[in-house]
This record gives structure tokens, C-alpha cells and sequence, in this order.
């Protein structure tokens, strides 16, 4: 394996991003009518929050598409929206690693989110899990998500385009398993 081996996310629909857009473009709204209802008021304010409200749209619109899975030597990267994890191979609990569909392992979801960016479909951040540890998670695809346990009790939730080929790449890394 080369030094450096990318894996591509699994796609995320960019109608999520409505999730986004209706509520700001609400705001917008409500903002413009009461300025127009109140003809004796100045229209300041509006020279500054909507072009506050287009930066803001147009950065978490970005950050949205922002993710990577990326092996460099013996260490993970996954980079998603304004995070990122790095988790060397050795910390990780292989042996216990597995490919779960939500629908079917709830208990692999993440339940909480303590510092992340979220909506329908799309996690990124971080996050706990119903028994409340920890995990850091690149969801894009709740029906194929690579679940990495690690050896601090934590996990990292991916959703790879192929999440076998990741998990035999870090496999491939981590060498034979050992005996307990």
C-alpha cells in the first residue's frame, strides 16, 4: 500500500442542504417584512445581516461538502466539514471493527450530539452513542457505516464509498490479529 491512499465518501444528496437553506432563507424573510411594515424605521439593518445571513449560507454550504477519508501511513484521517480526527491504526480495536446499517444496528447510531454539524442523513462531528461513549462521526450513508472501536472506549462512525476495502486496509496494516 502506498504512503498515502485515499477512500472516497459515500455521496450525500445536495437536497439535504435544503435543511439549510429554507430555514436562513426564512429568516431572511420574516427580517425584509417587518422592515417594509415599519416605513419609519431604517433599513440598516438589513444592509447587514443579509449579507451576514449569504456569508453564513454560503459557508456552511461549504463545510458541508468538506470530507475526506484519507490512510497515510499508519494513521487515519477522516476530515468532515470543520473537523477532524486523526486515529493511528494501533489504537484501534480491529477485531471488533464492522459495517452496520442503522436500520438494522440502532445501537451503533449516535444519539447525542456534543460538538458537531448534523441534519437528516449527514453527521460530522462528534457525538455519543446510546451507551454514552464517545465517537467522532463522517455519516453520510446511515445504510453502510464503517464502526471503528478504539481502544480508549471511544469509536469513529465513516461512511466510505467502499467500507470493506478501508476495513481491509487498516486490517492490512494492523498485520495478524493477536492472541489474548
Amino acid at each position: 500500500m502506498s504512503a498515502l491512499h485515499r477512500f472516497d465518501v459515500a455521496p450525500s444528496p445536495a437536497w439535504r442542504l435544503l435543511w439549510l437553506w429554507v430555514p436562513l432563507l426564512l429568516v431572511a424573510g420574516v427580517m425584509v417584512g417587518t422592515a417594509l411594515d415599519a416605513p419609519e424605521r431604517s433599513h440598516t439593518e438589513l444592509f447587514i445581516t443579509l449579507p451576514f445571513l449569504a456569508v453564513l449560507a454560503a459557508a456552511l454550504t461549504w463545510a458541508y461538502t468538506r470530507r475526506s477519508i484519507v490512510l497515510h501511513q499508519d494513521t487515519l484521517e477522516v476530515q468532515s466539514t470543520f473537523y477532524r480526527k486523526r486515529v493511528p491504526v494501533s489504537a484501534m480495536r480491529l477485531d471488533e471493527a464492522r459495517i452496520v446499517d442503522f436500520a438494522e444496528h440502532g445501537r451503533y447510531k449516535p444519539t447525542i450530539k456534543t460538538n458537531g454539524y448534523g441534519m437528516p442523513g449527514f453527521q460530522s462531528g462528534h457525538y455519543r452513542m446510546a451507551d454514552r461513549s464517545k465517537a467522532f462521526c463522517l455519516i453520510t450513508d446511515s445504510s453502510r457505516v464503517l464502526h471503528l472501536p478504539l481502544r480508549d472506549g471511544s469509536a469513529v462512525l465513516v461512511s466510505p464509498e467502499r467500507p470493506r476495502a478501508l476495513l481491509d486496509a487498516l486490517q492490512a496494516l494492523a498485520g495478524p490479529p493477536r492472541a489474548h
